[in-house]
Parts: structure tokens; sequence; C-alpha cells
């Protein structure tokens, strides 16, 4: 559905809102347009093409907030979001209000960030990469068996939000994104797989040689590991595997968590939590970002801060709700989820230190690298912080990257382990997450407890 129709049913849906009875009331609507293509054994798979496009609507009546989401979007749906909106107020009892928001003067907010190379995103074009991709992955090492993974996907979309306070809000974005994997056979007959990752905004841009080249360490790195002796060693989490570490307990920062007694950081803010050397900010506008976050969907205007600054837990993530219950003012973390309102980042970083991973290693002198960690879900409890994660990865022997490791169990404490950082590295990265990227370097620990070998 064209936009301007789309502005005119949620205008509509507005209107009526408010002769309903609603004292307050919002409409968003949301386009995702996507296209993905999966390849295997040499033919392409799978081929997906959609337009999902979706109208929410939340009211607020007799001190509750009614939700209410739609695909459909004539009279009839009009008449059925009011009532079911409605519904939802008569039988919620939430004490901690929500809020339609407006900011007098802010009420009209547009960012647009579409690029000019998405119309280069056509089947034909994803076919020949996918298709070339699988072929040079295989074409890598004989020992390679087969991809078991690979697809290309795009997609763009508009988001629009207006409400009874004056609120006008609109963003888009678009982007593109490849995944591959594979599995290879080492010489004693056991199997090893791997996998790499690339995200941008044309295709042109990719670089599959380098794709390849980090691929093929992913995978015929691991060739001939084997355990480690149990015990305590020095410990770099690899970039990709410290934003996964990191990630698994990021909800504790969010105030709506700690409001509900499931973080142990509630009460924290202002206290030292980490080492000096690790800041951790949230840079909505960050230049090498490929999707800026300007204002939430609150309408709400997003700000540069730090989460942890030097140690110190400056500030969760508040949204509106939230940041009433705790007497202060929205983070700007306010975001749509399912229709209703949650808490989300935008685009985190980790403010890189000096050294490269080289120089990481040469500090440890000895230890172990991380590089890939399996049971975040199982092995963690984010209330806690307490973790034990089945790793892979490599030993550090004399400041230098050593032999592969695998079947060992890492263990310790979250929090615990904030204060033991010793270096950040500058190897940054960028990996999709929440509602922008997580920027994140390697980082080097004092001491992490390995069960291995006995």
């Amino acid at each position: 559905m064209d936009i301007r129709k789309a502005e005119e049913f949620m205008t509509k849906l507005i209107e009526e809102g408010v002769k309903y009875g609603f004292e307050d009331c919002e409409a968003s609507y949301a386009d995702d347009i996507s296209m993905s293509i999966d390849i295997f054994e040499g033919e392409v798979s799978s081929y997906e093409q959609s337009s999902d496009q979706i109208v929410s609507f939340r009211g607020y009546k007799n001190g509750q907030m009614g939700y209410c989401t739609t695909s459909r979007f004539d009279d009839d749906a009009v008449k059925f979001m009011l009532e079911s909106a409605s519904e939802n107020c008569d039988v919620l009892n939430d004490d901690d209000r929500e809020f339609i928001y407006c900011d007098e003067k802010n009420k009209n907010l547009h960012f647009s960030q579409l690029s000019d190379a998405y119309d280069k995103n056509t089947y034909n074009r994803f076919a020949e990469l996918g298709l070339s991709l699988e072929k040079a992955i295989l074409g890598l090492d004989a020992r390679i068996n087969a991809v078991d993974y690979l697809t290309i996907a795009c997609s763009r979309g508009p988001a629009l939000i207006i409400n009874s306070k004056g609120l006008h809000s609109y963003k888009d974005t678009d982007g593109m994104s490849i995944f591959a994997g594979c599995h290879a056979t080492d010489s004693d007959g056991s199997i090893k797989s791997g996998g790499h990752y690339w995200i941008g905004k044309d295709i042109d841009k990719f670089d599959m040689d380098k794709f390849l080249s980090k691929l093929s360490d992913n995978i015929l790195g691991k060739m001939g590991a084997k355990s480690c002796k149990s015990g305590n060693y020095k410990l770099i989490l690899e970039n990709e595997a410290f934003m996964q570490f990191l990630s698994a307990f990021l909800g504790n920062t969010f105030a709506t968590v700690m409001q509900k007694g499931l973080s142990l950081l509630d009460g924290k803010e202002g206290t030292k939590i980490a080492s000096d050397c690790f800041t951790l900010k949230e840079v909505p506008m960050y230049e090498n970002a490929l999707n800026k976050c300007p204002f939430d969907d609150e309408g709400v205007l997003t700000t540069e801060k730090a989460i942890i600054d030097k140690g110190v837990f400056a500030t969760a993530f508040y949204n509106l709700k939230s940041a009433n219950k705790a007497g202060r003012a929205s983070t700007g973390n306010g975001f749509k989820s399912g229709g209703t309102i949650g808490t989300a980042p935008t685009n985190l970083l980790v403010v890189p230190g000096e050294k490269d991973f080289n120089g990481l290693c040469e500090e440890a002198g000895e230890g172990i690298i991380l590089t890939d960690l399996s049971g975040l879900h199982a092995g963690v409890n984010a209330i806690s912080g307490d973790f034990s994660l089945l790793c892979e990865g490599y030993l550090i022997e004399n400041g230098k990257k050593g032999r592969p490791v695998e079947q060992i169990t890492a263990a310790g404490n979250f929090y615990d382990m904030l204060k033991q950082i010793k270096s950040v590295g500058n190897d940054i990265i960028n990996i999709p997450a929440g509602q922008g990227e997580f920027f994140t370097p390697s980082v080097l620990f004092s001491n992490i407890s390995i069960s291995g070998e006995s």
C-alpha cells in the first residue's frame, strides 16, 4: 500500500479513536519489503520476496494502554482495532503508566537513509553471486565437504508514526546481508564447521576475496584442534565472541529488567562495575553505522551517551514508561516490538584501545583465545551472571596465537569478568544488533577458568 494511503488510514484511525473515548492514541505503520535466496549444491534452493504491511494502534483509556495490530486497511479494521484496544484497557491492571508522547519542539520528525544501490538487488544478481561464492568456498580446500548454508538477503521499508498529540514521525532504511557456513573433515575424521557474514548497502562493495579469506581462517584454522589442560588462563575474547558474550547480559542494563528485580545492576547507576579501561557507548548517529537512528518509536530524540564509562555504570536504557517510574527522562530507547513499546539499544560501541589483536596476544604472553561460544542460552544465568559455556579457540603461546583448542568449557561470572578486563583492542567489527549494530573489538581478561583435559 502506498504510504500516503497508509497515512490517510492512520489519520482516520486516530480521529475515530478520540471519538471512541481514548484520552490519547497513536497509530504506526511499517512496510517490510524483503527478498532472499538460498544456495545449496549448485542451485538456488529457495527464493522469497515479500512485503509485510502492518498498522498498529495503541490507546490510553481508564488508566491503561490498549493495543491492537492489523494488516487490513478498511472501515471494518478501524472498528475492530478500536474495540480490541478498548477491551484491553478494561482488563489490564498495570500500575506503571504508559505514555503517548509528543515534544512540542519536535513534532515533525523525518529521517530517510535509503540508498541508491538498493535497486541493484535483483534475483539475477543474487543468484549469480551466490552460485559463484558457493563454488569459491568449495574450492578453498579439498577438506571442505559442503556448504551447509548460503543466504543472500535484502530489505527496506518505511516506518510512520502519528498520534493524537501531534507527533508525525517518519524514518526508513535499507540494507543487505550475506551469510555462509560450511563443514570440513579433519585428518582424524572429525568434522569441523565454520562460517562468515557480510552486511552492507551496496552489493558492488562486497569483497569476495576478503570474505573467503576470513571464512577460510574460521574453518581451516580449527584443523588439528584438541583440548587443553584444565586451569586458570589469561583470556582474549575475540571480537565476535566478545559481542556474543556481552549481548547475553546486555538486557541487565535495561531499566525495565532492573525494575522487575531481574538484574543485579538495579540501584548501581553511578557505581563502578567494570575495569577502568572499559567504556561502552551508545552512538545512535555513529558515522560508521549502516543505519542511524535520530529518534525512537516514542518520538523521543536519541542522544550519544556512555552506558559504562571507564568502568562506571553511567546509565541504564530507559523508555518513557520505565523513565517515569524512575523519576527521570527517557534515554530515547523506546522501540516497538509486536506493536507494544519495549526497550532496545541503537548503535553500540565498545571504545577501542590502542593495541591490535597481536598486541593483545603479546600482552597476555600465555593464555587462551576464545572464538566460538556455545550454549549462550542454556549455559547462562542472566540474573546472577554465572555462565558455563562450551568453547573453541586457540592457545596463546609465547605471546602469539598458537594451536587450536576445542572440547573445553569456560566458566565464571559476568560481573566478575567486567572487573578483570586488562586491555581493549582496536580490531573492531560490526554485527547487526538491537535497532542498529554492535561495534566491538577483542578484549583481554586477566583470568578465566577452563575445564579441559584432567
